[in-house]
């Protein structure tokens, strides 16, 4: 059950990027990049999320009082 509704997330996830129509290495090659992007946008946020919230929370506060 778990195996197929895994299978069905892929079949989808390659349609709607057109994935299908492209050879094994090729996916390794863009599905690479989408999992490196990613990566960049989490650590992206978890770092310097904070930072600027905090920031911007004070920069709020200024104007309130």
């Amino acid at each position: 059950m778990v195996f197929k509704s895994l299978k069905k997330l892929n079949y989808q996830y390659e349609v709607t990027t057109g994935l299908y129509m492209l050879e094994s290495w090729e996916k390794y090659i863009v599905n690479g990049v989408v999992c490196a992007s990613f990566a960049l946008v989490a650590y992206t946020a978890i770092n310097h999320l904070p930072l600027a919230g905090t920031s911007l929370f004070q920069q709020l506060t200024s104007y309130v009082a």
